[in-house]
């Protein structure tokens, strides 16, 4: 009868990073925390960089990254750099980049919401009209800011967003013929 695979001995040829720490080599032990910050920063540079840096302004980076999120968990899953890099690396990066793009939202002047709507809009290739109202009636947007945001400063990007919904829902119908 054969031995389980779960149970089968390692031997030597096992990888020391899953061992557990007493049976670690000396000078092996790291702090997973700093290894896990190290990693983070230098995929958070990668995700500036390559990824985020694609997309044509910070809100249509905040509702991509929100949408990375899991809403039961409230992990970022991205489908090839949670994998490559490991869940909790990936997940701390896009966390981080997530709150910066919301940082920069913050100080967004009332026109550049405008401008960035119009600008995500034409980058989805949806109807203008129809995502305007959908976004109006759904408030979708609401779902889009860090988890733990303060609630001020959530309420302050929500107040903006919606201000620049009504502006170019207003600017829209005045284009549309009667």
């Amino acid at each position: 009868m054969s031995t389980p695979p779960e149970q089968e001995s390692l031997g030597d040829s096992a990888s020391p990073e899953f061992l557990a720490p007493e049976v670690l080599p000396a000078g092996r032990l790291v702090n997973p925390k700093l290894t896990d910050d190290l990693c983070a920063d230098s995929l958070k540079n990668y995700i500036n960089d390559f990824v985020l840096r694609t997309l044509p302004n910070d809100l249509t980076r905040m509702i991509y990254l929100a949408s990375l999120r899991d809403c039961n968990s409230g992990l970022y899953l991205h489908p090839e750099l949670s994998h490559q890099r490991g869940l909790h690396a990936a997940d701390r990066a896009f966390q981080i980049c997530h709150e910066q793009v919301f940082r920069r939202l913050l100080t967004t002047r009332l026109p550049e919401y405008v401008r960035q709507l119009q600008e995500y809009i034409r980058y989805t290739g949806g109807e203008t009209i129809t995502m305007l109202k959908t976004w109006k009636s759904l408030q979708a947007y609401r779902a889009t800011v860090p988890v733990g945001a303060p609630a001020a400063s959530a309420e302050l990007f929500f107040l903006n967003l919606g201000i620049a919904l009504e502006i170019l829902s207003q600017q829209t119908s005045r284009l549309q013929p009667v």
